[in-house]
């Protein structure tokens, strides 16, 4: 009875975001419709296969489905968790007898669902191109499989972080949209990495960007380089053939290490300020006497399920509470006493 009714929640819940999601036209245009353009744009216009000029990546396809993923799983997770904030629909459901667990499983689970969706439309589109076509058959889904996985991961907890680190929003919003558009730009879809890469100063300061590891892995095993993560199709003796993705010669292991380094790191963050923030305001409280008999009671009445079972928890409550004041009285009252009988020692 009780799982029915938390699938029932579950699917409401997830209505809810796909509403919010579909009529909120700045995520249809940067979280699709931007990607999409862009990878669009390089292989009509410019394939990496062409004789000269300004070329598109042969991974391009790869790139577009990561930087989608960074957008949908950081910048719109932030923006779900927002807004829920400010019209206190997270409290409110909190106080409902509503799992934690229902409540964020619906919000990650709608997250990698909008994912899921956006990779394949790209893919469909990217396969009307016939040099696209060309270049899936050299994928190593597995490698390209985990990376994608990372990916998303690492978005979502850098976004789970920022949610808890800053109160105003607008800053959320800032540091999301950095982290979108810094990788589109500098890591392979607006500018192509063929090019990027190429300048020594903008490819050593990217190691510091941890959407740089995950891309890699997805972007070499898209065009099935894993095994010492080369980079393909450029000239000899150029930065990115000596070096290739940057990671000395190593196979995919080494960038899918570092992105797993990144999300404890973030998630061990993201804990630390959860529980400094967000345990109900009682830990400055903590050291007076019955807080947590409170804290136990308030659990209680949130578990409810029916007036009855109300109706008992706060007799309870109240039953602890009357006990509560008899002990007090009974302890002034032996102080009391103790106080006269000094006195009247004194006195004599």
């Amino acid at each position: 009875m009780k799982s029915n009714k938390n699938v029932r929640i579950f699917i409401r819940l997830i209505k809810a975001q796909t509403f919010n999601y579909i009529t909120d036209p700045i995520n249809i245009i940067l979280g699709i419709v931007l990607t999409t353009v862009t990878m669009l744009c390089w292989v009509a216009f410019k394939p990496h296969d062409a004789e000269s000029g300004l070329l598109a990546d042969s991974f391009v396809l790869a790139s577009a489905i990561g930087i989608s993923s960074i957008r949908n799983s950081q910048y719109n997770l932030n923006l779900t968790l927002a807004d829920w904030r400010e019209t206190r629909l997270v409290r409110n459901l909190l106080t409902t007898p509503v799992s934690k667990k229902v409540l964020y499983g619906s919000i990650l689970c709608f997250n990698w669902i909008i994912n899921i969706i956006v990779t394949l439309i790209l893919i469909v589109l990217a396969m009307l191109f016939e040099s696209q076509r060309k270049v899936i058959t050299n994928v190593e889904w597995g490698p390209f499989l985990i990376g994608f996985i990372l990916n998303i991961l690492l978005s979502n907890v850098m976004a789970l972080f920022l949610s808890t680190t800053f109160k105003n929003k607008e800053y959320v919003f800032i540091v999301s949209a950095l982290s979108y558009f810094g990788p589109m730009y500098l890591l392979g879809l607006g500018i192509p990495w063929n090019v990027v890469g190429q300048i020594p100063a903008i490819n050593i300061a990217t190691y510091l960007a941890p959407h740089r590891y995950t891309l890699h892995l997805m972007q070499a095993a898209w065009v099935g380089n894993v095994s010492n993560m080369s980079f393909p199709g450029v000239d000899p003796g150029t930065w990115l053939d000596v070096h290739g993705f940057g990671y000395g010669g190593n196979g995919w292991w080494l960038p899918a290490l570092v992105s797993c380094g990144f999300i404890i790191i973030f998630a061990l963050a993201f804990y630390y300020r959860l529980k400094n923030n967000y345990q109900f305001g009682t830990r400055k409280y903590s050291k007076f006497k019955g807080i947590q008999k409170n804290i136990n009671n308030i659990e209680l009445i949130k578990k409810a399920v029916s007036i009855d079972e109300l109706k008992a928890v706060v007799e309870f409550a109240n039953l602890d509470h009357k006990k509560a004041k008899q002990k007090v009285k009974k302890r002034l009252k032996q102080k009391n006493l103790a106080k006269n009988e000094v006195n009247n020692n004194e006195t004599k």
